[in-house]
């Protein structure tokens, strides 16, 4: 007998609190005995409990029926299912309860994991079973009720829309992020919504769902793209300084790239050899040579012949008092992903391999490959095989006086080729050497990536913060790594203490903090308060250690060498998946 189960919870609070002992199908499936008459059965039924309050969601009572079946005796359907016999839960199908047919053990995945449990599997007789079945689960918990709790529930039977609703989801929530979708958008999303039930029959929801699609596909959607300078893919066309708000979208089977052309200097843009059509006009004021300026941008349309591709474009200008007659830059249109992260690590890896004092040959041609694969024309997939290259040959050259046999020589070495940290002009590294607060910031905020930040500093000492870490502790301050000490200032110049710099590390990543419980150094005790909840999560995830005697030092001056390897640790995803 082939059957079908589906089954999804809904992830409600009370069921949350109920939910003791879940059958996995497999397991319900073998364990259900045979029904002891013989009837008439469909070779395939699907069966969804939905939840009445929120028909967009099945109901959590599924996590207590199993092995959901219908058959036909007599003239009349009957739907069976068994019901686990916990929390005292009882169906009523139509306002009746079922006839009990059989009972049978089963084990299943409970909280405290695998335990016994009874189900009973009852026949409900129904008055039609094409249409929706309304029907009704109660169940007690006393140690969390002092009565009995219902849930209404609706029963459709062999509506196979699994796949499509899950879709029309999918495409609802798309549509929620557009800032700012036009009118047709709206009234469409409307209607999805409406339809995005599981009571919608099939062949409604699928058609919902193709309209839905059309309109949404129909949407200019902001995109990333790159204006790529036609003779040095490496840089982009200054032409994109007077483009804005680049889109695409998809009507009968064509895409459009839609792009906001700013009117100043007489700039027209060819795409694939073709002008665009307008379809907008508004005026704005942006930064011009002189200062704010008011300017008019003409919105156009291209179609084109295929958006996954590098495309070829071409953009004219005309400036009376600089030229005689207008210029033109060949540009490439790279459409839907930006790589401007991933092109910046090449650059730095770059630098850092450009930077080792008597490169190899090896290393020499590395670079060169490297150098050809910084374009804005490769995916970020690319240019990440191209970096990592790089690093690789670039480790194994980069060498210091003082770290031949220096405990954190591997993170050292790995941090200098991938430009997170670099060396001495005498050839050292100075790996115990102290680092101060505004050293390690700037590491933290280059290694980690923070975006830039133009707020002014608050802190008492803010003058006396060096020039060239300026911006990093404007980068440390807006992500709340750092609030600097109680009386206001920073100390830029001051060294890093261990405790410090597990604290801005945790903060950093924004990882939940652990209980100040779980330390077990020795000195625990002498952690101070504000830092103690940051070490042990810092410990937890593997991204700082203690000392020989398992001693945390926690007022310790942090080392280059500690620091390093903290950031390294950081950047690597492993370090963070200890639990």
């Amino acid at each position: 007998m082939n059957r079908r189960f589906v089954k999804t919870v809904t992830s409600l609070a009370v069921a949350a609190l109920l939910v003791g002992a879940v059958p996995t199908i497999a397991l319900a499936e073998t364990a259900a005995p045979t029904a002891a008459a013989t009837e008439q059965q469909t070779e395939k039924t699907i069966v969804h409990f939905i939840n009445s309050s929120k028909p967009a969601s099945l109901s959590s009572m599924v996590a207590y029926i199993a092995n959901p079946s219908v058959y036909v005796k007599d003239g009349v359907s009957y739907l069976r299912i068994d019901v686990q016999q916990v929390y005292d839960v009882k169906i009523t199908v139509e306002g009746k309860e079922g006839t009990k047919v059989a009972e049978y053990e089963a084990t299943v995945n409970g909280r405290n994991g695998e335990q016994k449990v009874t189900y009973f599997t009852l026949d409900y007789a129904l008055t039609d079973a094409t249409k929706v079945i309304e029907a009704e689960a109660s169940y007690f918990v006393p140690e969390y009720f002092t009565e009995p709790q219902k849930h209404g529930i609706y029963i459709s039977i062999n509506n196979d829309i699994d796949a499509s609703i899950k879709e029309l989801a999918a495409a609802i929530a798309e549509a929620k992020l557009i800032a700012e979708p036009s009118e047709s958008l709206k009234e469409a999303l409307a209607a999805a919504e409406k339809a995005n039930s599981y009571l919608t029959k099939k062949d409604e929801l699928e058609k919902a769902l193709k309209d839905f699609k059309a309109v949404l596909q129909a949407e200019p959607v902001a995109v990333p793209v790159h204006y790529v300078n036609d003779a040095d893919a490496s840089k982009l066309s200054v032409m994109g300084t007077y483009l804005a708000n680049p889109k695409t979208y998809v009507k009968d089977g064509v895409t459009y790239f839609r792009v906001d052309v700013q009117q100043s200097y007489d700039v027209k843009v060819l795409v694939e050899g073709k002008e665009g059509t307008k379809v907008a006009e508004y005026e704005t004021t942006v930064n011009g040579r002189t200062g704010p300026q008011q300017v008019t941008y003409f919105t156009f349309d291209y179609a084109l012949t295929d958006a996954n591709a590098v495309i070829e474009a071409s953009a004219s200008y005309f400036v009376p008092d600089v030229f005689e007659e207008p210029q033109s830059h060949n540009i490439k249109l790279v459409i839907g992903e930006d790589v401007e992260a991933s092109k910046a690590k090449l650059v730095k890896a770059i630098a850092a391999a450009e930077a080792v004092a008597e490169p190899s040959e090896a290393l020499q041609t590395a670079i060169k490959a490297a150098q050809e694969s910084n374009s804005y024309l490769l995916s970020n997939a690319e240019l990440q095989l191209a970096t990592e290259a790089l690093i690789a040959q670039t480790v194994k050259e980069v060498s210091f006086t003082d770290v031949t046999t220096h405990w954190a020589k591997e993170a050292i070495t790995n941090a200098v080729a991938t430009g997170v940290a670099g060396g001495y002009p005498d050839g050292s590294f100075k790996p115990d050497q102290s680092i101060t607060r505004a050293e390690f910031t700037k590491l933290l905020v280059e290694g980690l990536e923070l975006p830039a930040s133009s707020s002014e500093l608050s802190f008492t000492d803010a003058a006396d913060i060096p020039q060239w870490a300026q911006s990093y502790v404007k980068a440390a301050v807006q992500a709340g790594i750092t609030t600097g000490y109680q009386d206001g200032s920073f100390r830029a110049d001051g060294a890093i203490t261990r405790a410090e710099m597990a604290v801005m590390i945790v903060k950093a990543l924004d990882l939940e903090l652990e209980e100040a419980e779980a330390l077990s150094f020795e000195d625990a005790d002498s952690i101070p308060g504000f830092a103690q909840q940051h070490v042990a999560t810092a410990v937890k995830h593997g991204l700082i250690q203690g000392l020989n005697g398992n001693k945390f030092a926690a007022d310790q001056q942090a080392s280059r060498a500690q620091a390093v390897t903290i950031i390294l640790r950081a950047l690597a995803p492993a370090s963070l998946t200890q639990q």
